[in-house]
């Protein structure tokens, strides 16, 4: 835009340079003069020297200058001393090489009283009517206001986004159709999804259960609606990878920018899943702790009432105190054991062995020779579980016959000897049961049924679903039973006890 120098005419005014003023070549016309009085931005024009020339009202009014302050015939440089090198030296490059310079964006510029300002300008050279150049034109525009503002919005901008990226929390902002707007890298990473999946996406898509779906659409157009302000809830979300189910606390607001801009929610998401998994926890044992409450009570029951069979059996049929008090003490300390093993096993259940380990222990005498007593009492059977009724019914059973083996049978002399074993149908859950008694003295049939015979054959019936069938061999007693399990057989408690 290379400027042609302003011309004379007859009815121009002749216009001196000021006292002290270099002598201009040229005088502005009143086109000029007039172009530059109502021009909306501020215009000055220069000779090669940088004096000026012409110089509009906007210009003057942009330097804070009177609107009559004199210029023409003054040096630029003379007038705003504080101009800096950087603009001296595009001045003159301008006017050595006839090139046209600009700043669009705004430069900024320090006045002499030390205040800022930012200036939008463009430069060209203007020439003779020979072509040299004579001069340079300089057009300027304050934008201090305008930088100011953007300034403040990018520094806004840059807080809100160092806020949104490096936020501890996932942010999400979403639109009124659901659709994922934008997400900071927290977002991605509690959701267990990368952003390309994240904006493709609604956050519909994310959360899990029918029921759960609902509830997003209908508290989100609750927020568009202007109905709510906010709300906070938990939800389920899954991600794109194999992470199973993620649990998130989502807090979403409505944010409405004005003008044209359309609302949308800001929603923030914390991960909380430990949490949930540690309530879920928590109600596991709860219920692991009701049902062993109630199991419980019924065992206490259940024990209680076998107790009290034992003592109404046992001094109905024993005349004498001291004797009646002894076995039912036995009784007692038999039940007792198994109680032990069963205490053991959080009252899962306990292995048969240990059960019958456990109640024959007290009967286990010496043998002959001083050999452990083992060698006279005998336990040989694969491994099987029983549940808690049924590791008591044993218990007793067990007990009542070793207590008939010490008084009557193989137990009561240093020769006998007892075999416990048993066969288990895995399939069928059948177990079989044998105790064999041998060396003892002959044996004779009794004449009527005792307590003990009675109290193995209903504990075998009532827990078991069994029977009891009694052989007095002369030789020894044989006592069959058989039972039926309601768990199948474990090498070890199920609990890894």
């Amino acid at each position: 835009m290379t400027a042609r120098s302003p011309t004379e005419t007859q009815d121009a005014p002749q216009t001196a340079p000021e006292v002290g003023a270099a002598p201009s070549p040229l005088a502005a016309s009143p086109s000029v003069t007039t172009a530059l009085k109502h021009a909306p931005m501020g215009i000055a024009i220069f000779d090669e020297q940088m004096r000026y020339l012409a110089a509009s009202r906007q210009y003057l009014t942009d330097q804070n200058m009177s609107p009559d302050t004199p210029l023409l015939g003054r040096r630029h440089y003379d007038v705003f001393p504080e101009i800096p090198q950087f603009w001296r030296d595009k001045h003159a490059q301008v006017l050595a090489e006839g090139v046209e310079l600009r700043d669009d964006e705004g430069e900024r510029y320090v006045d002499r009283n030390g205040d800022v300002h930012w200036v939008r300008w463009s430069m060209a050279p203007w020439r003779h009517d020979d072509g040299r150049i004579g001069g340079l034109v300089l057009y300027t525009e304050m934008v201090t206001k305008a930088v100011e503002a953007k300034h403040r919005l990018q520094a806004a901008e840059a807080r809100y986004r160092a806020v949104f990226d490096q936020a501890a929390m996932g942010v999400a902002r979403v639109s009124g159709s659901g659709r994922f707007l934008e997400v900071n890298d927290q977002f991605c990473a509690i959701t267990r999804h990368n952003r390309e999946t994240l904006l493709a996406s609604t956050f519909m898509d994310i959360v899990r259960g029918e029921d759960t779906v609902t509830a997003v659409v209908t508290q989100g157009q609750a927020l568009f609606a202007g109905e709510i302000d906010t709300y906070t809830v938990e939800r389920r979300v899954a991600g794109d990878r194999d992470d199973g189910v993620v649990w998130v606390h989502v807090t979403a607001s409505r944010v409405d920018p004005g003008g044209d801009a359309r609302p949308y929610l800001v929603v923030i998401i914390s991960d909380i899943t430990a949490r949930k998994q540690v309530e879920a926890e928590q109600q596991h044992y709860q219920g692991q702790l009701r049902l062993l409450i109630n199991e419980l009570n019924h065992r206490v029951k259940n024990t209680l009432a076998t107790v009290q069979s034992m003592a109404s059996q046992t001094l109905k049929n024993e005349p004498h105190p001291l004797v009646a008090f002894e076995k039912f003490e036995s009784r007692l300390m038999g039940l007792s054991q198994v109680h032990d093993v069963l205490t053991r096993e959080s009252w899962h259940g306990a292995g048969l062995c240990d059960v019958a380990e456990r109640a024959l222990a007290p009967f286990t005498p010496p043998s002959p020779d001083g050999e452990p007593g083992c060698k006279r009492l005998v336990i040989d059977g694969p491994p099987v579980w029983l549940a808690p009724g049924g590791a008591l019914t044993m218990a007793l059973i067990f007990h009542e016959l070793a207590t008939n083996a010490l008084k009557y049978g193989a137990l009561s002399n240093s020769d006998g000897k007892v075999v416990l074993t048993w066969t288990y149908d895995a399939d069928t859950r059948d177990l079989a049961l044998t105790w064999t008694e041998t060396g003892g003295p002959p044996v004779v049939p009794p004449t009527r049924r005792g307590f003990g015979s009675r109290l193995i054959e209903r504990s075998l019936r009532g827990e078991l679903k069994g029977a009891a069938t009694m052989d007095y061999r002369p030789e020894g007693l044989v006592c069959a039973m058989r039972a039926t399990l309601s768990e199948a057989v474990e090498g070890v408690s199920p609990l890894g006890g």
